[in-house]
């Protein structure tokens, strides 16, 4: 009777997401694509699926993953001779709560390291602020600029969305800070994770 009852159960529970299927993100195609030596002298793409990487925006300069609940990752970073960089991240949390809990903090950071500079290069400063966006359940647009001797140096834009169990982050050094400009990225994927499944 006990072990009927614990097969209906484990019938009965959502199936949660382990490993991010290929070419599930919006640049992954591209990324897994071969590049021809004239290309590749151009441009390159890295593809990571290591879990304690930490999140893409990273206002307190985390060496490793500080969110808790995580079950999948992927992370596509893409470099061109520009030069620019941009990025793509989906994390998969073990519910809703933990997602939510990641997003909360990241935009508590924000705050307590919006200017936390770099040691090895005291000169630069970094400023990083945020904006509202709208995209999955809840969003932050973010990003941060580099000073130097009073001019600006990069300008990073970023939006990180979370949709049920799911965050979202994409990131852009090109042109001025502009989130709204990612936006249509970020709801993009806060529908195409629903087709994972215990996602949403």
């Amino acid at each position: 009777m006990i072990h009927v009852t614990l097969c209906l159960a484990l019938a009965l529970s959502p199936a949660t997401v382990t490993e991010i299927p290929k070419n599930f993100l919006l640049m992954e195609r591209d990324a897994r694509r071969p590049l021809s030596p004239e290309q590749a002298n151009e441009m390159g793409y890295k593809i990571s699926g290591k879990l304690t990487r930490p999140l893409e925006l990273n206002p307190c300069r985390h060496r490793r993953a500080v969110d808790g609940g995580r079950l999948a990752a992927r992370t596509i970073t893409l470099w061109t001779s520009g030069p620019s960089s941009s990025s793509e991240q989906l994390v998969v949390y073990k519910s809703p709560r933990a997602a939510h809990a990641a997003l909360t903090r990241l935009r508590a950071e924000v705050t307590r390291c919006a200017r936390k500079g770099n040691p090895s290069v005291p000169k630069l400063s970094i400023r990083w602020r945020t904006s509202k966006a709208k995209a999955g359940d809840e969003a932050l647009g973010m990003g941060y600029q580099t000073w130097q001797d009073g001019s600006v140096n990069v300008t990073i834009t970023g939006i990180v969305a979370r949709r049920g169990s799911a965050l979202m982050i994409y990131t852009t050094d090109e042109g001025a800070y502009n989130p709204g400009g990612l936006t249509k990225k970020a709801r993009k994927m806060a529908t195409k994770v629903c087709t994972l499944p215990g996602v949403c």
